[in-house]
């Protein structure tokens, strides 16, 4: 199995980071399928395929 997961901006609201001013990302999952092929049709169609990625799951690896 896959999971298509799409990239989003995280700022921890921490008190250690004072002025806040680290910015990561997390993946979160967007769609999960037996076949890479589909997942990987939706991905080209996003307008920022970069942000994008296709991932094995656990048991397909």
């Amino acid at each position: 199995m896959y999971a298509l997961e799409y990239k989003q901006l995280y700022i921890p609201r921490e008190a250690l980071t004072k002025n806040r001013c680290f910015q990561g990302y997390r993946w979160k999952q967007y769609a999960v399928c037996e076949e890479r092929e589909p997942l990987e049709q939706i991905k080209a169609t996003k307008k920022r395929p970069e942000e994008w990625r296709v991932v094995p799951l656990g048991d397909s690896v």
